[in-house]
């Protein structure tokens, strides 16, 4: 267990460094100057929620945390040097730039901040990084922050190849018609930009059809594939990657006995393993591995979706050359 890994899926608002977040969240008098570290924790962690719609709205606390370049700077930073002090040696972080404009940043300056904490911690620590820039699903429609989503392209388009490696649809995937959202992805997959789709997480497995129409580089999550051969078909024949988090799956209605990615994996399925959200998954990408032995999953196969995420990473060509030596 003690080799190299590999996070294809992680949020940045969702890994914060929970001291500092506590921290932050009263000097912005976000949270009372009196309240306990133990109730913010357990605010976070959200563990009588049962709902996504719900547990979602977690997310918008932290992002009220992150509305200057300072503090998107210094969380970016901080988190690329805790994944490499547990051997992360590539990661792609995910964020979504319109969550970040609450106190005047424009979209295209969120990125900046990100981005350049991202070059400051791979200057420090032995860890290579890229930003992937989410659009949202909002409100009953797609067209709800349709101005927003358009202009997370285009301030993306701007830093695409310089970090920023690729592109996401997030939130709760159950508010509309799923296969809506195909113009943004269309017009990103017309700019040769590269994208995953948060997918088959919220209980809709059919929405793995809608994606799959939509030509994306990865899904993420897809575990909604069992409630129907079709979509294990689909995703089999395929043959996208998954971006699979078990521990973030199993905080509601599962187990990590009952998580499907066992099956994923005995169906031939490209699956890769990742942590979602530090915070509320209370889990990082050792941790994810440590539970999947203990449920019989054997190393060599843990290795084999590691090089899965080698192979589905967005980096260029030259670094997943220099991260194979590594592996």
């Amino acid at each position: 267990m003690n080799y190299a890994k590999i996070e294809l899926h992680l949020h940045l608002d969702g890994s914060l460094n929970i001291g500092w977040a506590y921290k932050k969240a009263i000097r912005k008098k976000i949270i009372k100057e009196d309240t306990a570290f133990e109730d913010f924790y357990d605010l976070l962690f959200a563990k009588n929620v049962k709902h996504s719609a719900l547990s979602i709205t977690k997310f918008d606390l932290l992002c009220d945390l992150l509305q200057n370049y300072d503090d998107l700077f210094e969380a970016t930073y901080d988190l690329c040097k805790r994944l490499s002090e547990i051997g992360i040696i590539y990661a792609e972080i995910r964020f979504a730039s319109q969550q970040h404009c609450k106190e005047g940043l424009s979209q295209r300056e969120a990125i900046k901040a990100v981005i350049d904490g991202a070059k400051k911690a791979m200057d420090d620590f032995p860890i290579y990084v890229g930003i992937i820039n989410c659009l949202m699903h909002k409100g009953d429609s797609s067209l709800f922050n349709e101005k927003d989503n358009y202009g997370a392209i285009e301030a993306g388009e701007s830093f695409y190849g310089d970090v920023l490696v690729g592109f996401d649809l997030a939130g709760y995937e159950n508010n509309c018609p799923y296969s809506d959202y195909s113009p943004y992805f269309k017009l990103i997959k017309e700019k040769g930009m590269a994208f995953t789709l948060h997918c088959g997480e919220m209980g809709i497995g059919s929405h793995i059809l809608d994606a799959l129409k939509m030509k994306p580089d990865r899904i993420g999550h897809g575990i909604n594939c069992i409630q129907d051969e079709s979509y294990i078909k689909a995703l089999k024949e395929a043959q996208i990657p998954l971006e699979v988090c078990v521990t973030s799956n199993i905080k509601t209605t599962m187990n990590y006995g009952s998580h499907p990615i066992r099956r994923m994996i005995k169906e031939g399925l490209k699956v890769t393993i990742n942590t979602d959200n530090m915070i509320f998954a209370r889990s990082d990408l050792h941790n994810e591995f440590q539970q999947l032995k203990m449920l019989g999953v054997e190393d060599k196969t843990l290795r084999s979706c590691m090089f899965n995420a080698l192979d589905a990473s967005f980096c260029d060509e030259e670094t997943k050359d220099k991260i194979r030596k590594q592996l």
